[in-house]
């Protein structure tokens, strides 16, 4: 594995970091990671061999609190977009791809709603969606339905919750990294399980993924813990208002993200291509073929 990570002083001081995976000669498509995660999450989740198949340049943000990017003030989907404006300059990239993962899906949007110039298209891949602060709703993963429950309760107790699971995981990953990827695969459902270890089969995807662990819990529980409060406000802007090509792929048998969110979100966007595929949170890695020829296709249809 490559260490690609570089990072970008922001106009008022704070870091910005990012990785670079695939063809340098390739379609740019910023990725932004979900729940717990970190810009390596790219490189076990996306192959390289199917970037350059593709023709595919990713660039990999760490989100505020997570890895080389500093904490952000004041928070908010849309000042990760205008971070990420400013990222887009510092690259010269007149266009560019987004594509969102998990709770990334919010700022991924919001990027797309800010600058309808600069995006060629938007992917969510099994992108949470936006919720009632009093709609009642709950994932099917005992563990993920408890941190709902904390993040709208008990903050404080969440934040506490998080920061020792965030200890716990990079501990484990710098001192016994096999048994670290047995236990996350153990814990997940049958579907998602034999997706995560087909991700997994290569030494450099094994190796991002450590990296990852590593990254995500670098600064703390901080960011996990904030990432639900986040959602359970308002975003700031109507995903609705989008008028670029939305794609967005969730499995039918997703623990994390209902299916049922999913789908009511797909109805409300009007340009939206909605691929509902038999899996779990995972489910749509399995069609990365599909998705970054997407990708590339929408950046030579925009020229």
């Amino acid at each position: 594995m490559n260490d690609t990570s570089m990072s970008l002083e922001l106009p008022d001081g704070r870091q910005m970091g990012y990785a670079v995976f695939g063809d340098p000669a390739g379609a740019p498509c910023f990725v932004v990671h979900g729940f717990a995660s970190s810009r390596w999450a790219a490189g076990w989740m996306l192959p390289p061999e199917l970037l350059h198949r593709h023709g595919v340049r990713i660039i990999a943000v760490d989100r505020p609190n997570y890895g080389l990017s500093s904490p952000h003030p004041a928070g908010g989907f849309r000042h990760w977009a205008e971070d990420a404006c400013v990222l887009a300059d510092h690259l010269d990239l007149n266009r560019v791809a987004v594509l969102g993962v998990s709770m990334g899906a919010g700022p991924a949007l919001a990027l797309s709603a800010t600058r309808r110039d600069l995006v060629t298209s938007t992917t969510i891949l099994s992108g949470m969606p936006p919720v009632g602060a009093r709609e009642k709703w709950a994932p099917a993963s005992r563990g993920d339905a408890l941190y709902w429950r904390l993040a709208r309760r008990a903050p404080w107790l969440l934040q506490r919750l998080c920061a020792l699971s965030a200890s716990m995981m990079a501990r484990q990953s710098a001192d016994d990294a096999e048994t670290l990827v047995s236990r996350v695969a153990r814990a997940l459902p049958e579907g998602d399980r034999a997706v995560f270890r087909s991700l997994l089969d290569s030494e450099s995807s094994r190796a991002a993924y450590l990296a990852d662990v590593r990254e995500s819990s670098s600064q703390g529980g901080a960011a996990t813990a904030g990432d639900l409060q986040q959602y359970l406000r308002p975003w700031g802007f109507d995903p609705a208002d989008i008028d670029g090509p939305i794609t967005l792929w969730h499995g039918s048998d997703d623990p994390k993200v209902p299916v049922a969110l999913a789908r009511r979100f797909a109805d409300s966007l009007p340009r939206c291509t909605a691929r509902f595929v038999p899996g779990g949170h995972f489910a749509p890695f399995e069609h990365g073929d599909e998705i970054l020829r997407d990708v590339s296709d929408g950046a030579r249809a925009t020229g």
